[in-house]
């Protein structure tokens, strides 16, 4: 991605090891055996065995906590970024850099897929960008203020 990149320092401990999203959309860690939990939905964008970008709706479940606090460990945090693109800006064309967790933290961004669709990702949403081969995807910031994100490397399926 061509936007500002800051890299960050976070402490290995804040997120590790490893979580994938099971074929079902379940993460590995808090699949269908799981007790009962924290759903937290994402987007799923992806390149087909043609390259053409495609949107799924997924799940990853939250394992409920022992009176504490629930948890989901992610990844390690080495390769973690802060993306910026100015209100107004577009990125044509182009693929993710690696297989990475995208969370909107500020701002609104505008995702269109390789299959046409646009679809509009608010502060909260996670998203797997995972189009890594093929055409790609376009953003642009939309909304009322700069989009800013954090990308979080995800490990491979």
């Amino acid at each position: 991605m061509k936007n500002s990149m800051l890299s960050l320092g976070l402490a290995a401990s804040l997120l590790a090891p490893a979580l994938t999203p099971g074929a079902d959309g379940n993460s590995g860690a808090g699949g269908a055996g799981a007790a009962a939990g924290i759903i937290q939905p994402f987007v799923h964008l992806y390149a087909d065995a043609n390259g053409v970008s495609h949107f799924r709706d997924e799940t990853l479940t939250v394992p409920a906590g022992a009176g504490g606090p629930a948890a989901l460990v992610l990844s390690q945090a080495p390769g973690a970024t802060l993306l910026a693109l100015k209100l107004g800006a577009k990125e044509d064309w182009h693929r993710a850099p690696r297989r990475m967790y995208l969370i909107a933290l500020k701002g609104m961004s505008e995702v269109t897929t390789g299959d046409g669709q646009v679809r509009r990702f608010p502060p909260g949403s996670v998203l797997l960008m995972d189009d890594t081969t093929g055409k790609g995807h376009i953003t642009r910031a939309v909304g009322t203020e700069d989009h800013v994100a954090l990308t979080v490397p995800a490990p491979a399926p």
